[in-house]
């Protein structure tokens, strides 16, 4: 006996539960008891979030709402730049207290939606999020409300079914760079 899949497709508008822009930094040199860790958009490439560009904000300063810090599972998308504004990448974990600047948009799932799944369709998606930025050359903008309208995501309805996925999609990601990591070595 065969099961037939159950799958929607939807804007994203639908399936996203928050989503909201960064934060205007106040810098810190550095690290102390009122610092933490601001990610920018030069964190975000290659689908991936780095914290060696990252920088320090001082909550001393300018205080950060509670909703505006990274969760995990959070993905994060560039919303500002020539060529970036549109970069996807999701964050699994994060290592410590952690916010995005103005440059930033945080997207987070409703809980029909896998965290993870999302943020691979949205991945799979990024060629269609890049051309979604408007403005003069230099300082492009992505347009929140073309994102959510006109980003659409296919899911099956199924939770086990996203788990699924996300497991074979989590498994090719780790030969990947399992992968990238021989390379650099042998090229040692």
């Amino acid at each position: 006996m065969s099961t037939t899949s159950v799958w929607k497709t939807e804007p994203l508008r639908n399936v996203v539960s928050y989503i909201t822009k960064g934060v205007p930094p106040v810098y810190a040199p550095y690290e102390s008891e009122t610092t933490v860790r601001v990610l920018n958009q030069k964190c975000n490439r290659n689908f991936s979030i780095s914290y060696t560009e990252s920088r320090l904000h001082d909550l001393s300063k300018r205080n950060v709402p509670y909703g505006k810090y990274l969760c995990d599972n959070d993905i994060l998308i560039n919303s500002t730049g020539t060529g970036t504004a549109g970069r996807v990448a999701q964050l699994y974990c994060v290592p410590c207290p952690t916010i995005v600047d103005g440059h930033m948009i945080i997207v987070r799932a409703i809980n029909d939606i896998v965290p993870r799944y999302l943020g691979y369709a949205m991945k799979a998606h990024q060629a269609e999020i890049l051309q979604l930025d408007e403005g003069s050359t230099g300082q492009t903008e992505l347009n929140r409300e073309r994102l959510l309208s006109e980003i659409e995501i296919s899911y099956p309805v199924s939770l086990d079914e996203q788990l699924n996925i996300v497991g074979i999609l989590s498994a090719l990601d780790a030969q990947i760079s399992e992968n990238t990591k021989i390379n650099h070595h042998l090229a040692a």
